[in-house]
């Protein structure tokens, strides 16, 4: 019994965890899949584009040797078809017309007919020093920025 004095603790400490069954097994470890390349995603992103963006819309002529779009705009039609269908594309819509004698407009015309500025009048000499001064009149911020100034606490920096 002397020979042998290993404490439950030391194999603890020394990950001691096969003492009696000899050699642990062969665990298969699970690993992740390969990931693909820079490349390989860029081929699956242009084919991807390719099926959708090209071959899904595409149809082959094999006079050109190329892909068409499948497009109303590339059927054959006659020029009787071409005629109605410019024609009707040219006719204005009704958003586009302008609607007359309607309460906005009457309004306006009004306004126009009473209202000085589209007359072309000019205003009074007393209206325009009114004006004047009111614009002059110093606002609050350029109080405070004129105070800050005189007391040079403007110049001070943190």
């Amino acid at each position: 019994m002397g020979e042998f004095q290993t404490s439950f603790n030391k194999i603890l400490k020394r990950d001691i965890k096969h003492i009696y069954s000899g050699f642990p097994q062969c665990l298969n470890m699970r690993h992740s899949s390969v990931y693909p390349t820079i490349e390989q995603l860029r081929q699956k992103e242009e084919s991807h584009d390719l099926k959708l963006g090209v071959l899904k819309y595409s149809e082959y002529d094999e006079n050109y040797g190329c892909l068409i779009p499948r497009a109303p705009a590339f059927r054959n039609l006659s020029r009787h078809e071409i005629d109605s269908m410019v024609s009707r594309l040219r006719q204005p819509t009704v958003a586009s017309k302008r609607i007359n004698n309607t309460s906005d407009n009457t309004v306006v015309l009004e306004k126009e007919k009473t209202n000085p500025q589209f007359l072309g009048m000019k205003r009074e000499g007393t209206d325009l020093n009114e004006i004047n001064a009111r614009i002059n009149r110093p606002t609050k911020i350029s109080e405070i920025r004129n105070h800050q100034t005189k007391t040079k606490l403007a110049d001070i920096s943190i």
